[in-house]
């Protein structure tokens, strides 16, 4: 018999964390914008990993709006610590 662990939720929010952070060091270096973006899908794959428990539970149109809504708000995360690692490192 297999037991299902539940991922603990501070380990999951220090990974959240830990892709900010590579987001801005991206920008606080001057990273590639290549590299960014593999930052970005990496977060996005790491994020349906970690709520696939969650994710499974929905259908149709509450998945759609609620992953949709949830990659926006990504999104917009990793943009903002690219742009203020942007910012700190002087390369506007």
């Amino acid at each position: 018999m297999r037991v299902r662990r539940k991922p603990d939720e501070l380990a999951v929010a220090f990974g959240d964390l830990a892709f900010a952070v590579a987001m801005f060091a991206c920008g606080l270096f001057d990273a590639p914008l290549w590299t960014a973006g593999l930052a970005a899908f990496g977060m996005l794959a790491y994020w349906s990993w970690t709520r696939r428990a969650v994710l499974n539970r929905l259908h149709g149109a509450a998945w759609a709006s609620q992953t949709s809504l949830a990659i926006a708000v990504l999104i917009a995360i990793l943009g903002g610590a690219y742009w203020l690692g942007l910012g700190m490192g002087g390369s506007f």
